[in-house]
């Protein structure tokens, strides 16, 4: 006896619009399943009632309701917010125990919920400001003590991966070759054509050479690679960080037992720890050049003359000076890229905004560390 196939039909769901009290109330009657396929009737229903003015009361009958999914209740969130939001009472009836949890899923719904944002006092403010603070301060001091621990396990013969170290350091500095040796000229000729202005007055023109080179050296030279730096490799280190953390690759390094700070993190401290004083010493370099253009050609200088003078305004605590802060700002640049990238949360959009906080606050430190520096030196070694 052979078996006759019958057909699946899908159950679908209708809705019946029943009003009352001198068409001043109405009572939605569904049944069947809401679920994506039917959340555009559910919508069009109260998409419908909300355009009728005579009604202020709309009870919604769940009683023949047989599943309910999250097409459903996010349809059913939005749409009774805006009858509730037109002053409309909005009630259900005969909701099941499995359909009011589902419900309660989208707090905006919940019965006596407001949906207008809660006003926070000063006090308060003040305290969520701080408790975020406090979050992000313990985030960072957590990147730190990682990477700082994974550096020293580096002299347990724990290294990073290899080749990992070289092709960072191409990528953060190498390729920045560029546009750091054309700001570094551009900069330095500015100094020495506006330094050059004021001091011909004074028939000082040979003090140009001092000013250049001690400003380039001391100051311009680190502070400025390091600010392109972070516009640059800062950015590059943050988003792609932030952009594996939102792909889950570095959860999945952690399930596969590959430590993500040895092997994300410490490669890029590493890499761009050694090319920022490199970069910094080369800006010095191409700053002073660019100063003796102006020297040599604007002012007159004989060539022996402007480098004689640079190199006697110049000592070896000047250098260092310079090179100690271009490293760091290289740590700066480091840790607030790193932190940025491996603390974000959300989806693609959280990648823009960690490359740009990245950004700002590794550029602000730099300044405020700068500053720091000039201060302290000025007031112990004068």
């Amino acid at each position: 006896m052979g078996m006759v196939a019958r057909p699946w039909r899908r159950e679908s769901m209708e809705m019946q619009v029943e009003t009352f009290d001198g068409d001043k109330a109405a009572r939605v009657h569904m049944e069947g399943p809401i679920d994506i396929d039917a959340a555009r009737s559910v919508w069009d229903t109260l998409d419908g009632l909300a355009e009728r003015p005579a009604i202020n009361r709309i009870v919604l009958d769940f009683s023949a309701v047989t599943l309910l999914d999250s097409a459903g209740i996010a349809t059913f969130s939005v749409g009774v917010n805006r009858l509730r939001d037109l002053g409309i009472d909005v009630r259900a009836e005969h909701l099941s125990r499995e359909h009011r949890k589902a419900l309660d899923l989208m707090p905006s719904y919940r019965e006596g919920v407001s949906v207008a944002p809660e006003v926070m006092g000063v006090f308060a403010g003040v305290g969520d400001v701080a408790m975020g603070l406090w979050k992000q301060f313990k985030q960072f001091y957590d990147t730190l003590t990682d990477a700082v621990f994974a550096a020293l396990r580096m002299f347990k013969g724990q290294l990073p991966p290899k080749g990992s170290i070289t092709r960072e350091s191409v990528k953060l500095g190498v390729d920045a070759l560029p546009i750091i040796a054309l700001l570094s000229l551009l900069l330095g000729l500015i100094l020495a054509f506006q330094s050059a202005h004021q001091l011909r007055q004074f028939g000082a023109n040979i003090y140009v050479a001092n000013l250049v080179s001690i400003a380039m050296v001391r100051e311009f030279g680190p502070m400025m690679t390091g600010i392109i730096l972070a516009g640059r490799s800062g950015s590059s280190m943050a988003a792609e960080l932030s952009t594996m953390k939102i792909q889950e690759e570095i959860d999945a390094l952690k399930t596969m037992g590959i430590d993500p700070d040895r092997y994300l993190v410490l490669p890029r401290l590493i890499g761009i720890t050694i090319v920022q004083p490199m970069l910094t010493l080369m800006s010095m370099a191409i700053g002073v050049s660019g100063g003796y253009i102006i020297a040599r050609f604007y002012l007159g200088l004989s060539t022996s003359i402007y480098w004689n003078k640079s190199f006697a305004a110049l000592d070896m605590g000047d250098l260092g000076h310079g090179l100690g802060k271009s490293v760091i700002f290289a740590w700066i640049i480091g840790i607030i890229a790193c932190y940025s990238g491996m603390a974000v949360r959300g989806g693609a959009s959280a990648v823009g905004r960690a490359t740009t906080r990245a950004v700002v606050a590794a550029i602000f430190m730099i300044i405020v560390a700068d500053s720091f520096f000039a201060t302290m030196v000025t007031l112990i070694w004068g």
